[in-house]
């Protein structure tokens, strides 16, 4: 259960309508890239030692995962924490297989490894993204 906890409907994570939620399950853990869950695993090179997991990059704030070849750059995500003081790390993962488990090609997991938000493009106002994300 604990891996399978979400967020939905969270006044700090940005979902989408239609979203197709995993269903709640007391023995599945079921990965989505949907926001409210806890960020999918991946391994990423071919190794499975320390630094070898995704988690192991993520930062002590904010990551922002840029998944696939094409990732857009996210330069207002970027300002849009710095002039907030939000901590952000931005990591690249231009491995397919991520893209296709997170389903977008950006996506922002909070602190407690959990998605915030995700989508194709940045917001369209990436400051009051990251005003409800974290409350303020």
């Amino acid at each position: 259960m604990q891996l399978g906890a979400r967020y939905d409907g969270s006044a700090v994570v940005a979902g989408e309508d239609g979203d197709d939620v995993p269903p709640d399950s007391l023995t599945r853990y079921t990965p989505s890239g949907v926001p409210g869950g806890r960020a999918p695993h991946l391994w990423l090179g071919g190794g499975r030692g320390p630094g070898s997991s995704l988690f192991d990059r993520f930062g002590p704030g904010f990551t922002l995962l840029r998944l696939g070849r094409n990732a857009p750059r996210a330069q207002a995500l970027r300002t849009a924490a710095a002039v907030r003081g939000v901590p952000l790390t931005v990591l690249d993962v231009p491995d397919p297989a991520a893209r296709e488990l997170y389903g977008r090609d950006l996506a922002l997991v909070r602190p407690d490894q959990h998605l915030a938000w995700r989508g194709d493009r940045e917001p369209g106002d990436a400051d009051a993204l990251l005003a409800r994300l974290v409350g303020g």
